[in-house]
């Protein structure tokens, strides 16, 4: 007999809405008619913050394989979202620079985005909101190395 945890863990709970958020946003984000997702959403809305940035800054920062991000890269470099520049103090090294149309991309993205999030919390009140931002804020603040 196996027994499922009743209720269901944290870990849990938090890697199925996690994965629930992913498949709305991916969901949505096909209706630009990109061949584009979450991850490329994430890897915008990170460079919208980060760039100009090298692709291993951007590695670490996504917490993926450099490899994952050359990928990344490519295809919003295809839709003309980046480009990749000299660096100008390392000339071994190539930034990441995001372009006008990444911007705006990633504008559009971010609206999508937010109505899925506004869609997943549709049955909170305001103050539940708030409130389970600050606890998973508090959490994730606790995990992070000083």
């Amino acid at each position: 007999m196996i027994c499922a945890p009743n209720p269901p863990s944290f870990g849990l709970l938090l890697r199925q809405t996690r994965d629930g958020l992913a498949r709305q946003l991916d969901a949505s984000m096909a209706e630009e008619n990109l061949g584009i997702g979450f991850t490329h959403f994430v890897g915008l809305k990170t460079l919208a913050h980060m760039a100009p940035c090298t692709a291993n800054e951007l590695a670490q920062a996504l917490d993926q394989v450099p490899s994952a991000v050359t990928r990344l890269l490519d295809k919003l470099e295809s839709l003309g979202c980046v480009r990749r520049e000299a660096h100008a103090q390392d000339r071994r090294a190539l930034q990441i620079v995001l372009t006008e149309q990444g911007r705006e991309l990633c504008a559009r993205l971010k609206k999508r985005g937010d109505a899925v999030m506004d869609y997943a919390m549709r049955d909170l009140s305001p103050e539940e909101r708030a409130l389970l931002l600050s606890l998973l804020t508090r959490i994730r603040d606790s995990l992070t190395p000083p």
